[in-house]
Order: structure tokens, then sequence, then C-alpha cells
């Protein structure tokens, strides 16, 4: 069977974010100068013997029942749902599109979830499959894809997490664009009609990701403001994200496969399209509000572990594997007291995925997913 804890190989960069206190975090070109605090208090987690509860390695997946087509019924209870009042707002003849939805349950009592959105009923399989590992042989491994950015598929937990948790999984060959020319897309996309601009710039994945409510495929906006934390890559053609360079202690900017551990800020008020301002972990130090910095960048054809712990308000992001400028390393963020984080207190669902049913195209390998409780 196969591991999932995380390898500890080469360095293991710790950085504790006590978001409670008044000083701010510390900008991207002072990372390098902020102080890492080992975490030393009570609520300390390194010593809670975890017990594995449920393991979906993808060798014989089992459904409780098919998943099936249903006609999608557009969200306009939620502000930013599929047809939410603030898209009727911004345009009052906004009419959200046709698509199908289907939702089924498999793993271990069915303990997690898939959740797929298309505009058309397309062959499942080729939004969810399970497939040959390409580095293993004999190992089974669980492809998800969105053949057109109109397509979003998510695997999730079926029911919250509770406020003790840990849960991890391996995630790789990751291939949502490259940051230049199209990006990944067949072109000419757009993210309409929740906006008004190309899709093309931006073409990403969740590694992981915690949600505040029942994650599933929709747009954008919906998806700014229902998370909680995510470990996420956003290959963008503008270059916006300052990427960490561990050899020059320096960042640059670039939108080729950046790595972005970030958890999303309670204390500020949230932007009706990009919701609260998401504070990001790299170079051993969080970034100002708002500020997009990256941990890291991923090769395309390596395999990652990342993990999400929850000890009542602890929290801990961690992401493991060989990195384009890193190497083999394990990167890791402590949230000390997250009750500051945005929605913090309300459930957590975990998720990986395209959760984006207006932008993303491409195609994502996920295996041994476990969870893990005291």
């Amino acid at each position: 069977m196969k591991s999932l804890l995380p390898q500890r190989h080469g360095i293991l960069m710790v950085v504790v974010l006590l978001i409670g206190f008044a000083a701010a975090p510390g900008s991207a070109a002072s990372a390098q100068n902020s102080a890492v605090r080992p975490h030393k208090d009570s609520t300390d987690t390194s010593g809670v013997r975890w017990r594995e509860v449920a393991r979906e390695d993808f060798e014989q997946v089992t459904f409780l029942s098919p998943p099936a087509w249903r006609p999608d019924v557009p969200d306009a209870q939620d502000r930013y749902g599929d047809d939410g009042a603030y898209f009727h707002k911004v345009d009052p003849s906004f009419k959200p599109p046709h698509g199908f939805r289907t939702s089924a349950a498999f793993g271990p009592e069915g303990v997690l979830t898939i959740e797929s959105y298309s505009r058309v009923q397309k062959e499942m399989a080729s939004l969810f499959q399970v497939v040959d590992d390409p580095d293993a042989a004999g190992n089974r491994v669980a492809r998800l894809a969105s053949p057109d950015h109109t397509d979003g598929t998510l695997i999730r937990t079926t029911n919250p997490l509770g406020t003790r948790y840990q849960i991890c999984a391996r995630i790789g060959h990751i291939n949502f664009g490259t940051g230049d020319g199209t990006n990944g897309y067949h072109g000419f996309e757009r993210a309409e009609p929740w906006l008004q601009e190309p899709a093309t710039t931006e073409n990403g994945v969740y590694l992981g990701a915690i949600y505040r409510s029942v994650p599933r495929p929709h747009n954008n906006i919906w998806a700014h403001h229902a998370r909680i934390a995510f470990i996420d890559t956003d290959n963008n053609t503008d270059g916006w994200t300052a990427i960490w360079d561990s050899k020059t202690r320096s960042f640059f900017n670039s939108g080729w496969h950046p790595l972005v551990m970030a958890v999303l800020d309670g204390r500020h008020s949230a932007d009706e399209v990009t919701g609260p301002p998401i504070l990001s972990y790299a170079g051993g130090a969080w970034g100002e509000p708002g500020e997009i910095v990256a941990a890291d960048a991923y090769k395309e054809n390596a395999w990652y572990t990342v993990c999400f712990t929850r000890w009542d308000d602890r929290f801990t992001m961690q992401l493991s594997g060989d990195f384009r400028l890193g190497s083999q390393t394990t990167y890791e963020a402590v949230v000390d007291d997250a009750r500051a984080v945005f929605h913090f207190q309300d459930p957590h669902y975990w998720c990986a995925g395209d959760p984006h049913i207006n932008y993303y195209e491409g195609d994502v390998l996920i295996d041994d997913i476990v969870l893990r409780l005291p």
C-alpha cells in the first residue's frame, strides 16, 4: 500500500502566522528577513497520533450509485451563485447558461464525492476516469479533466471535516496551461457570462482547498467567496505571480507553473469579484494582504503530496515534492491562531480539481486521498 506521509527530504521550510496580532505580515520584498517562529504552545500537534479513518487509492473505485447527469438549477440564493443577485445587479439582462451536473459518492462508506459540471452531457470518462499511473506500473490513479473551460470536476469530502483533522492527497502530472501562448486553451475562450473578459489569461487547478460550503464547480467569483484556504496553481500570461527562488533568495515575476499556498484574510472586507484578500506564503514569510506570492513552481510530470491539518484554531498547510526551484523539499505554512481567517469557524470541506465553470482547461492526476483523525 502506498504511503501518504509527507516525504522529509531536503529542507523543511516552516513559517508560523500569528494572525491574531496587530503586526502585519512581511512583504515579498522583505520576506527573506522575516522571523521564522517555531510553534511551542499547548496546541502543538507534532506529537499527535493520527489514526487513518479513510483511504482512497483508486485501485477499485466503488460508487454508492453510478454518476448520472441531471439538468443544472443555477443557484439564485447565494449572492455570487451562478444565478446570484450580484450578476443581475451588474447586468440586469444577465442569464446563466444551461448546463448539467452529476454528483456521486464513492470510497469507504461514501466519504468522498465526485462533482462535475458541463454545458453538455459528456461521457463521464472524459471528465473523471481511473487510469494507469504513468510512473508506477500496476498502480491506478484518478484523472480529472476539463476538455472545455466550461467544464469543472472536483473530488470533495462528502461531509464536513470537524475541528480536528488531517487530510492528504497526491497530485501530479499537472496539465493546466503554461503561462504563455494559448495557455493550454483551444483559443478565444471567455469567462462569460459572469465576467466579460478572456478566460485564456489564467489556467490552473486546485491541488487542494478547504471550503466553507459544499464544494461544487461554479463560476470563479463564487469560489473566491467560498474558500477558506487553498494550494493551487494559476498559470497566467501577464506574469503577475511573484515566485520565490530559494537559490537567489529573491522573488521574480512569472506566470509559469506557480504554486500558491494561501489562506483568506477575514480581517478586511471582501471585494465583490476577488473575495477576501489573499494571504499567501513564500520565502519563509506571509505576504501582505492581497499580494500573491508563490512558494515555488511545479514540474509538469512530478507528483506532490498536499496536506491540510486542523487542530481547533491552529491550521497547517504542507506541500512536498520535487520542485522546479527548490528541488526535493517540503513547504509548511502554519496559522497559529486562525480565528481571523475568513469564515474559519464555518464547516470545513476539502476538495481538489477544477473548481470553475468559466475558466481552466486541462487535466491532472490524483491518488492516495487519506483522512486522519486524532
